[in-house]
């Protein structure tokens, strides 16, 4: 892949900063039960392909065992992350640890004192698959049709996402292009709350380069990409939001796809990415992660604010009757 040489890496008192096309900081492998390749395998092709800095987020667990298709088991965690932290010790590039978590409230506390405490992860990516309906539970939103009601109900929780403060940034926010296949008033009025509530709580929305490369699904005029949605990020330049892109690799030579791809969405949508401002480790083996627009614009991290609340569509399906 051509990588793009309009900004470069450097370091400053505030810590090295790290333009978008150095960075992927959403990375699967093997152990999320739909990916392929050891940390090893990615980290060897990262190098190869000039990144800086790599961040290796798998599927967390969670201790009640839900959605098991998808993530490693809770006696998964040690061998996981000794593969991260062997990988760390790597010279050639920088290798963060983390994990990407399916945020509901009942998992916060595990998330905090787990994953980022005892198992020091550098950072968690935030992100909504499921939702939870009077009727059903975790409706996949990756299996089409949504229904409006569900639609809502997935803007509610990734808001709720994003207010709890335990999150770098918010993956793929229009990941609902999947099963809600129409860009309609709902679609609109829950993506300007996704948008709005990322705005008021300072955390960076993520362009998810792993759409692109998915099968495509039938828009209204033909078929398309189920995310990115053009719409979402036409959207999101109405907002002062900080936008930033992943590959979202599930095999190795993945690692740095779909770039190009996300670029061209970003300009046409007059967007720019952030770029990546990380501190060196400091006495207790942590690091400081932040995103900025460019290297004099910091956007200091994720903000608590379980007061946001944002109107969304009410919508009254047969079923809530």
């Amino acid at each position: 892949m051509h990588r793009t040489q309009r900004e470069n890496s450097y370091s400053s008192e505030r810590g090295a900063y790290y333009p978008a096309q150095d960075v992927n900081l959403h990375t699967h492998c093997y152990y999320c039960r739909h990916g392929s390749g050891e940390v090893s395998d990615y980290i060897r092709i990262a190098k190869e392909r000039g990144l800086k800095v790599l961040g290796m987020s798998d599927h967390a667990p969670v201790p009640d065992g839900r959605w098991p298709l998808s993530r490693m088991t809770m006696s998964e965690l040690p061998s996981y992350f000794a593969d991260v932290i062997q990988g760390q010790q790597d010279q050639g590039m920088i290798v963060l640890r983390a994990m990407e978590c399916d945020y509901l409230p009942e998992y916060h506390g595990y998330y905090q004192q787990e994953l980022l405490g005892t198992w020091g992860c550098d950072y968690l990516v935030g992100s909504v698959h499921t939702v939870d309906m009077p009727y059903a539970k975790d409706v996949n939103l990756h299996q089409s049709p949504l229904s409006k009601a569900e639609l809502v109900q997935y803007a509610k929780q990734y808001i709720d996402m994003l207010s709890s403060g335990l999150f770098l940034f918010g993956a793929h926010p229009d990941v609902f292009g999947c099963s809600y296949l129409t860009w309609d008033k709902e679609a609109e009025a829950c993506s300007r709350a996704i948008l709005e509530a990322a705005v008021e709580l300072r955390i960076p929305l993520e362009i998810n380069g792993n759409g692109f490369r998915r099968a495509k699904v039938a828009g209204c005029n033909g078929p398309k990409t189920p995310y990115p949605i053009v719409e979402f990020w036409n959207l999101a330049a109405q907002y002062d939001v900080m936008v930033m892109t992943n590959s979202d690799a599930h095999v190795p030579k993945d690692v740095d796809a779909s770039f190009t791809d996300s670029s061209a969405l970003a300009a046409t949508c007059g967007l720019s990415f952030a770029g990546l401002r990380l501190s060196e480790r400091d006495a207790a083996a942590k690091v400081t992660l932040s995103y900025e627009t460019s290297p004099k614009q910091t956007l200091a991290g994720p903000v608590s604010s379980k007061g946001f609340t944002k109107e969304l569509p009410a919508i009254i399906q047969p079923a809530f009757v």
